[in-house]
């Protein structure tokens, strides 16, 4: 019953229907145009978007008709839904009318409107006071047309009936015919300002009312861009403002902040900072500033003109809670009581710098701050900041860069926004590797946090459970590592004088080391700089091209070493890595001492983008970088050689010889084909495939899948095979044996490869000469890998043979025990196998 009546009463809330206002001016769309069908997305396209503003009339008309092209559009265009506020404006519905083959249906009814309070800023404590009004149609069907029209009358009292507009001249689908009119009374003096290629108004008097107006067709909707900073944005944009100037802006923010003096609560809260900091200015600022930042809770109700105009900050200290607007003039007020210079800030959270290219208005601001001035020094503070710790010079606020500060006697426009300093993020990974696979290793993290670092650190260490966080952090290096636990708790030591934070993590890596399925007794440990990558600016290749600038974490800064404790000493090629240009420095810096490698970056940037023409040169820089993200290290259990792997690159003389085998093979593997044993006839009809040939079939057919993987990940066609050579156990004490040996099997890989390409074929064509050349096949696969196997255990001075090799001879010798005699005796094989080459 209750929630009956509050329905019924919302329902009431400003809202009416009526006939269309008879102020509108005059515009005729073309219904009959069509956008481009490719255009079209969500099953529906706008067939007129119209809106018309009467400045005089505090009215905004808006007239919208959408063609529904298929069942998609159905579900997407037939729910209506108009925001407004109640506290100050009402909500006048004209029409909803469905148009089908001709027909009109009116759908306009009062009682099916539901008035509901939505409140989606809740999540960010942010409770507005917005109604909006929701209609659900009734029987849409594909090819209606659905029309409304409804006018919003009243603005905010906060701004005093001076206008000012921001609107796009486009939207993310297609507009077929758009129309969007100001009609202001001629005295009214309006400034104009456009951005992305959108026109100036046209200019007409009607009625004796000075309009201006855009009207188009066929409107196109910009693309998308990614990965682009918040302050971009590519629609074109009209900004329209009666504020001749900054200060005038300026003047209203003062205004709108003037406070009653102090009450009793208030001022006993002043007496009692002043009482703390025995008369040191700026003792009294850093705890004025902590009992507002931590002791007033963030929470705003921005209801009607105070979504702009700041409760008392009587009222704010009594409630214990407020905005940015509330709690920044709560600080500004108690720190002028104490003699230092404060005053609010506007500023923009998205535009950032970029909104001191917009007209002066008042609304186009997000967010306020305080600027506060002690000995000479000037300090940006955010109110609505939570767990800032240290000393005045480690405050830090967003990167604003630009405010506007709300002290008439000060300057006409924008003052940059500038951190005395900024922190630093600091991560240590050192890694302890077995010397075996039986062995776990471990990790331990140490990660350090400075100012505004430390901040965001201490407010997620706030909010989340520990336990939380272990999972978190350890689920993170389970992506990276495989087999990770955790091995002692997660240690948070928070030094709040310093404004620093350190945490440390302690793992165990249960199988660190990865056998390699390419290399016998080889053994891989892949490191991998993740903390880099995460932090580095996404980027699409050459081809894909971006017309926006890159977004860049800025102010940033990483110095992340990783060390990785070696079973014994090590060695690795010492190959640095310096990047500096004007928006972003990266240094690699790798270094070994005994069985202690150290793999070094520091990434810092200087912008907040990448610009559209520096975006080439930053895709060259990060494929460079990517080279140094990640490094394998190999053990070999056996003859204990180890090495690092780092990219040194490909050795092209390998891969020229490759091609020279694979052509050498090729050419005899062509003139075997052509070789036939049986005369040429006119017919031949040879059997089909059944019975143990199919199995034969698959077998074949494996083979040069399973080749051609093995010859793609040799270490071979890596410099860093070569470079490694006499680091490795030799019993002949020659280099130049080791790569003979290593040529001659990548021969026999490629040859073994060419070979089963043409069984493949001869298979398939049924040829005569198949039988014969598997067993040939047989009988070199065997022989060649006994040799191979053989060279190798007397190189590394094996006196066991390896498991691996032990396998692959056993299943030699199994193929040739039962393919040989099947394919020289098998009645089957003689009348399948019987195709001479066809010569043409």
């Amino acid at each position: 019953m209750c929630c009956v009546a509050a329905r019924s009463g919302a329902q009431q809330k400003n809202f009416s229907i009526t006939p269309e206002p008879s102020w509108r001016v005059p515009y005729k769309p073309d219904l009959k145009q069509e956008p481009d069908a490719r255009d079209v997305s969500n099953g529906y396209y706008m067939l007129l978007f119209e809106e018309q503003q009467h400045v005089e009339q505090s009215a905004i008309y808006r007239h919208e008709i959408k063609q529904i092209v298929s069942e998609a559009g159905i579900q997407n265009a037939a729910e209506i839904k108009v925001d407004y506020d109640p506290v100050y404006e009402k909500l006048l519905f004209h029409k909803i009318l469905i148009r089908r083959k001709g027909k009109l249906i009116n759908q306009l009814q009062a009682s099916k409107f539901k008035i509901l309070q939505q409140e989606d800023d809740l999540s960010r404590f942010i409770y507005s006071g917005l109604y909006t009004a929701y209609y659900i149609l009734e029987d849409v069907r594909k090819g209606d047309q659905i029309e409304l029209a409804y006018t919003i009358e009243g603005n905010n009292p906060i701004f005093e009936h001076k206008f000012t507009s921001l609107f796009y001249l486009a939207s993310p689908s297609p507009i077929v015919n758009f129309h969007r009119s100001i009609i202001t009374d001629p005295s009214r003096e309006i400034f104009f300002k456009t951005f992305n290629g959108a026109p100036m108004p046209d200019r007409q008097m009607v009625n004796n009312m000075q309009v201006y107006k855009w009207e188009m067709t066929n409107i196109q909707s910009p693309e998308s861009e990614e990965d682009a900073p918040s302050w971009y944005d590519n629609y074109p944009t009209v900004q329209a403002t009666e504020y001749k100037d900054w200060m005038e802006v300026i003047k209203w923010g003062d205004r709108v902040n003037k406070i009653p003096p102090p009450g009793a609560a208030l001022k006993a809260k002043i007496a009692e900072l002043k009482r703390e900091s025995h008369k040191n200015k700026e003792t009294y600022m850093l705890k004025a500033i902590r009992f507002v930042q931590d002791d007033i809770r963030y929470m705003g109700i921005e209801m009607g003109e105070y979504s702009h105009r700041p409760n008392t900050p009587d009222k704010i200290l009594m409630q214990r809670f407020g905005d940015c607007k509330d709690k920044s003039l709560l600080l500004a007020t108690i720190l002028k009581a104490n003699g230092i210079y404060a005053s609010m800030a506007y500023v923009d959270s998205y535009n950032k710098g970029r909104v001191v290219d917009f007209l002066p208005a008042p609304d186009i601001f997000d967010h306020a701050i305080v600027y506060a001035k002690l000995n000479e020094k000037d300090y940006w503070i955010d109110a609505t900041t939570s767990f800032q710790r240290g000393n005045l010079a480690a405050l830090t606020v967003s990167d604003f860069q630009q405010g506007l500060i709300i002290d008439p006697a000060g300057k006409n426009g924008f003052t940059p926004v500038k951190n005395i300093a900024n922190g630093k993020t600091i991560v240590y990974e050192h890694f302890q590797l077995p010397s075996d696979q039986s062995n776990a290793g471990r990790l331990s993290v140490t990660s350090i946090f400075t100012m505004q670092y430390a901040d965001d650190q201490r407010d997620l260490l706030a909010n989340s459970s520990r336990k939380d966080n272990e999972n978190t952090f350890l689920n993170y290096y389970k992506n990276i590592y495989g087999s990770v636990s955790i091995d002692s708790s997660l240690r948070v030591i928070d030094n709040e004088d310093d404004d620093r934070i350190e945490i440390r993590e302690n793992y165990l890596l249960h199988t660190p080391w990865k056998t390699d399925s390419a290399r016998i007794n080889r053994i891989d440990f892949n490191v991998k700089a993740n903390l880099l990558r995460d932090v580095l600016p996404a980027y699409a290749e050459e081809e894909d091209k971006k017309t926006a600038p890159l977004e860049m974490r800025y102010p940033f800064s990483q110095d992340y070493t990783i060390t990785i404790e070696m079973p014994s000493a090590w060695s690795i090629n010492e190959e640095e890595l310096h990047i500096k240009n004007p928006y972003y420095a990266l240094h690699f810096v790798p270094s070994v001492r005994d069985n202690i490698v150290t793999l070094h970056y520091t990434f810092e940037t200087y912008q907040d983008h990448i610009p559209v023409n520096f975006l080439d040169t930053y895709i060259k820089d990060r494929k460079k970088i990517d080279d140094f993200l990640g490094f394998v290290f190999y053990w070999d259990m056996e003859g204990k050689a180890q090495s690092e792997a780092p990219s040194q690159g490909i050795n092209w003389f390998i891969i020229g010889l490759t091609i020279f085998f694979a052509g050498v093979f090729t050419h005899h593997a062509l003139r075997f084909y052509k070789i036939s044993f049986q005369p040429a006839q006119a017919a031949y009809s040879p059997s089909a495939i059944n019975g143990f040939l199919v199995v034969v079939a698959v077998c074949i057919f494996i083979m040069p899948v399973k080749t051609f993987y093995e010859l793609i990940n040799m270490d071979i066609f890596s410099n860093n095979i070569w470079l490694q050579l006499d680091k490795l156990t030799n019993a002949t004490h020659s280099t130049s044996l080791l790569q003979l040996l290593l040529v001659t099997e990548l021969a026999g890989v490629i040859c073994i490869l060419v070979f089963n390409l043409l069984l493949v074929s001869l298979f398939l064509k049924k040829r005569d000469t198949f039988p014969k050349a598997l067993v040939a096949f047989i009988i070199f696969y065997l022989v060649f890998n006994l040799a191979d196997i053989l060279a190798f255990n007397y190189v590394y001075e094996k006196k066991d043979w390896a498991d691996a090799s032990i396998q692959i001879i056993m299943q030699a010798c199994i193929a040739a025990a039962i393919l040989i005699p099947y394919m020289l005796t098998s009645r089957q094989v003689k009348e399948t196998f019987i195709m001479p080459y066809e010569r043409h």
